[in-house]
């Protein structure tokens, strides 16, 4: 596991060591899940596995329709 470190203002730090001890975890925790859903979010929600084998769920049935 690397290390980072991040400064973070007054304000920030006392609400993350609140949002901690409430959910009793550790802060670093916290900002780990923070940075998955901040990186999941970027990736885009994406095919789940179990999906991707069943092919195109939408075809075109008429030519009338757009693609």
């Amino acid at each position: 596991m690397a290390k980072l470190m991040v400064s973070l203002d007054d304000d920030q730090m006392v609400e993350l060591g609140e949002l901690a001890r409430e959910s009793k975890v550790s802060e670093n925790d916290i900002v780990r899940e923070a940075i998955d859903r901040l990186l999941q979010a970027h990736r885009g929600p994406g095919t789940p596995r179990f999906a991707r084998r069943l092919g195109p769920l939408v075809t075109k049935v008429h030519d009338s329709l757009p693609d």
